[in-house]
């Protein structure tokens, strides 16, 4: 009896020990935020763009330079500036909208089925090309998803909106319908050196054809052409406006359908004219007193330049500038020159000689920074802006079609005294020389 109480009592005990073994084990669990593997690169544009990144995606603000054709209007502008750490795909799709019939991302549809674009890691500006059935006449909303699936397989969804918002002018306005010239203006032509009345030259819709072809057959687009597309050739709208003094901006935006490859010499801005044996009236159309210069710079074809009883500011974006020619000490696509013509036959040209290329020539030559060869049908926005506080130049050309620019920031010194407030002339035109373009104009502001 006793070994057998034993025995139940050592049982017991070993059973209670197993019943009471509890097995825990510890550790720690990190949880670190995931980084995305795009991100928006915030963007402002001289002409009228912006975008910026939120929380759940970008909102852009475009201004609707549209393009009129047979099908509708055209907006080509820069979608976005995406910034990606690792290759993937990019979906991107727009929702639907009653205003819109087609938008395309970088040439691949994205409406009404979503766009996919591979992209490598790296810097990537989206080009959007957006059609719609109407006129931008008011602001249109267009809101979508872009969504980024790399190779791990993880997709990030992300979505955008924007505001089309369209342009107002006051001098000149041929965009989203519109026939509009606010201004009494003056035109005058040149070709290689004697005054001609054949351009600039207006074309409706009615006859715009014949300006945009052969780049295509199905634009309509009114348009004002400066010049046809021929060497030493150039012409010049002219008006007259109150100046206040402070600074002033001439925005333009230009283009051309035909011409050498590469194109030129681009689109002249006029600023402060002081005629005194002509104005910018009817009586003065195509017989303003001019000479016309081909020497000043080697880059320039043929500038005409008004009579003035003082000095004023001829500034030229020249695309032939690093793209068809270079010379030392030349940097980038803008000629400017502080010009005097008193009489209309004896024009000059200061600082002279040239600062950065010399004896041979004639104020700044080739400055600036950054070029681009623009191609036929292209909106390239130009925009000029003077600082009297400063005394400086600062200007833009931008194609709004690939997003490329050109830039100028230039201080005049002694070369250029501030003027007075008043009312002045100030013109927009273009200029060609052994090569050439048929430049034109869709939209002239200030």
């Amino acid at each position: 009896m006793r070994r057998s109480s034993i025995l139940l009592a050592l049982l017991l005990v070993t059973a209670t020990a197993v019943a009471s073994v509890v097995f825990t084990s510890s550790g720690v669990v990190n949880v670190k935020p995931t980084s995305p593997p795009i991100t928006v690169q915030s963007w402002v544009c001289t002409c009228q763009c912006s975008w910026s990144q939120g929380s759940s995606g970008f909102t852009a603000s475009l201004t609707a330079y549209t393009m009129s054709t047979v099908n509708g209007y055209t907006l080509t502008a820069p979608f976005v500036l995406l910034s990606a750490s690792v290759g993937g795909t990019l979906s991107v799709l727009f929702n639907q909208n009653p205003s819109l019939t087609g938008a395309y991302i970088n040439g691949t549809s994205a409406y009404p089925s979503p766009a996919s674009l591979s992209l490598t890691a790296g810097s990537h500006l989206l080009i959007q090309r957006l059609s719609f059935n109407t006129p931008a006449t008011s602001s249109i909303t267009l809101s979508g998803s872009y969504n980024y699936t790399p190779a791990s397989g993880v997709t990030f969804m992300y979505s955008f909106t924007e505001s089309i918002s369209p342009p107002s002018a006051n001098i000149m306005n041929l965009l989203n319908g519109l026939q509009s010239f606010y201004v009494t203006h003056v035109y005058q032509g040149d070709d290689n050196g004697k005054s001609t009345g054949s351009w600039p030259a207006y074309y409706p819709p009615s006859t715009a054809g014949q300006y945009w072809s052969p780049a295509s057959s199905s634009i309509n687009q009114a348009v004002l052409e400066f010049n046809p597309a021929q060497s030493y050739t150039q012409g010049v709208m002219y008006w007259s406006q109150s100046y206040s003094g402070s600074s002033v901006t001439i925005e333009v935006i230009a283009t051309y359908s035909s011409g050498t490859n590469p194109p030129a010499d681009g689109i002249v801005i006029y600023l402060f004219l002081n005629p005194s044996t002509w104005s910018a009236s009817s009586r003065y159309n195509y017989s303003i007193p001019y000479s016309a210069v081909t020497v000043w710079s080697p880059v320039m074809g043929e500038v005409i330049v008004p009579q003035s009883k003082a000095s004023y500011l001829v500034v030229q974006w020249d695309p032939y500038w690093q793209v068809g020619s270079t010379a030392s000490g030349a940097t980038g696509q803008w000629n400017v020159w502080v010009v005097s013509n008193t009489r209309g036959n004896n024009p000059r040209a200061s600082p002279s000689p040239s600062p950065n290329l010399g004896n041979s020539y004639s104020g700044w030559d080739g400055v600036g920074g950054g070029y681009f060869k623009p191609n036929p049908g292209d909106y390239i926005c130009i925009t000029v802006t003077y600082n009297p506080s400063s005394n400086t130049l600062t200007g833009t050309a931008y194609d709004l079609n690939t997003g490329q620019s050109a830039n100028l920031t230039l201080s005049l010194g002694g070369y250029f005294k501030a003027p007075a407030a008043g009312t002045y002339v100030f013109g927009v035109g273009s200029s060609t020389g052994s090569s050439y373009a048929n430049w034109g104009t869709v939209f002239i502001n200030t």
